[in-house]
């Protein structure tokens, strides 16, 4: 049922939304935003968004508890507990910032597309190595998509504040692109 060659393309494509690649791709995207751009409120965005979807995926796993399915042979080993899922968090929570931060650049329709596939990629593989259920990866979308909602919503009142006393906005860096 798992071939060699589908079950080697799953595990690649299941490390682009684990804890190096997503970790590394935001730590050079919010290096790029605030030093070479000089951006740190989109930087800023990312990193709180991240992190705190990373510490709101350990919490839930800790309260919730469940267990690995047992009825999917596990290609891959996993040690913590399976819902939610942290690899969907994560893609998901990549995916919302992009999303969020090439909202109003011509980048946005590329951006929404490259998450369309990514995020959905991230969870598949996730089934297909037997080490989550339909459900922890819906769950994780869902609660990142919803942190980082709250996340850009504060930074945007935060934002609207200071604008009223320095004429800029925190989104404006992304219009130069």
């Amino acid at each position: 049922r798992h071939s060699p060659a589908t079950t080697r393309a799953m595990r690649a494509v299941t490390h682009l939304g684990g804890v190096w690649a997503v970790p590394a791709f935001a730590l050079a995207a919010a290096g790029y935003l605030a030093y070479v751009r000089g951006s740190r409120r989109p930087a800023a965005l990312l990193t709180v968004s991240l992190v705190g979807s990373t510490t709101i995926n350990s919490v839930l796993k800790i309260m919730y508890r469940r267990e690995r399915p047992t009825f999917f042979a596990h290609i891959v080993q996993e040690k913590s507990y399976s819902f939610p899922s942290g690899h969907a968090m994560a893609s998901a929570a990549l995916a919302a910032c992009a999303g969020v931060l090439a909202w109003k650049t011509p980048l946005r329709w590329p951006v929404i597309a490259g998450s369309a596939a990514y995020v959905p990629a991230i969870g598949v593989t996730r089934m297909y190595l037997g080490v989550h259920f339909p459900s922890d990866i819906l769950a994780g979308w869902c609660v990142s998509v919803a942190w980082v909602g709250e996340v850009a919503t504060i930074m945007w009142l935060m934002d609207r504040l200071d604008s009223t006393r320095a004429g800029t906005h925190f989104l404006d860096a992304r219009r130069e692109s």
